[in-house]
């Protein structure tokens, strides 16, 4: 079966991790309380996403890659508040989310289009 998303690579002190996102991968994201990825994107999306959470998100990618950091690492090592974090955050939240399959979204007026209506 091919792959619908595209490879996460992430450089973290000289080592590269490479992760392909799977649902395994986001369920282990998705595993502490209160973390969803559609509400970090909605988050990003408004600017809004915390720090803290950035570091987390990044931490947690390069730990299921098979690195060993902490989110304090992250913090510490990117200066935690910046274009950086930031960046890397939402590369891999785009990353997360699959793009959608052709003909998944209604085009002209979003009605079901009959037999009768495409004759004309």
């Amino acid at each position: 079966m091919a792959s619908i998303w595209n490879d996460i690579e992430i450089t973290w002190q000289n080592e590269d991790y490479k992760v392909r996102p799977n649902l395994d991968l986001i369920n282990y994201l998705e595993r502490k309380p209160g973390r969803s990825i559609s509400q970090m994107v909605i988050r990003m999306s408004q600017n809004d996403l915390p720090s803290g959470a950035a570091c987390e998100l990044i931490a947690d990618v390069i730990n299921y890659a098979g690195g060993k950091v902490t989110a304090e690492d992250v913090f510490a090592e990117t200066g935690g508040v910046g274009i950086n974090v930031l960046n890397l955050a939402d590369t891999i939240l785009v990353a997360l989310m699959p793009p959608p399959k052709e003909g998944t979204y209604p085009e002209g007026d979003g009605k079901k289009k009959t037999a009768a209506s495409k004759a004309k």
